[in-house]
């Protein structure tokens, strides 16, 4: 599968190229507390091990990646496939969907979610999940703006 649109294309992708992408753009992310008492390569190592651990938890998954003409991912999206827990249904699971800085607001993310998209409607999946943290109101906009609507909510308790 490939979408060609304006300076980038969509392309199947693979676990490892993934990891290397994402774990780039997830550090910025990591909040300066868990930054302080561990280094970028033990955040490295971990990062690695959870991606590992999910992407072997789903019945199946599928990475898509938005590479340049330069063949550089500027962009990148996992989706896992997974029996919801109340409905006994396949459902999908963005996990990750994320577009470099640099490439933002060039309609890399909505290709990379029309991908994902056709993946799961060609599985039989009927839906398509995700979570993200409510202080990531540009993410929520964005959501909202594509069909997505609050469905579930998560709560969290510091312990």
């Amino acid at each position: 599968m490939s979408h060609r649109r304006g300076t980038f294309e969509v392309v199947e992708g693979d676990l490892e190229r993934f990891i290397e992408f994402d774990r780039e753009a997830s550090w910025p992310f990591v909040s300066e507390e868990a930054k302080r008492t561990m280094s970028y390569e033990e955040y490295s190592r971990r990062h690695r091990e959870l991606v590992e651990r999910l992407y072997a938890s789903n019945l199946e998954n599928k990475i898509f990646l938005a590479v340049d003409e330069g063949g550089r991912v500027v962009g990148a999206a996992w989706v896992g496939l997974k029996l919801d827990s109340v409905d006994y249904v396949p459902v999908g699971y963005l996990y990750d969907l994320e577009v470099a800085q640099h490439a933002r607001g060039s309609g890399i993310g909505t290709a990379l979610l029309a991908a994902v998209e056709e993946y799961c409607r060609s599985r039989g999946v009927a839906r398509l999940a995700l979570s993200t943290p409510v202080s990531n109101l540009a993410a929520l906009r964005w959501y909202l703006k594509r069909g997505f609507r609050v469905a579930r909510v998560y709560l969290e308790k510091m312990l």
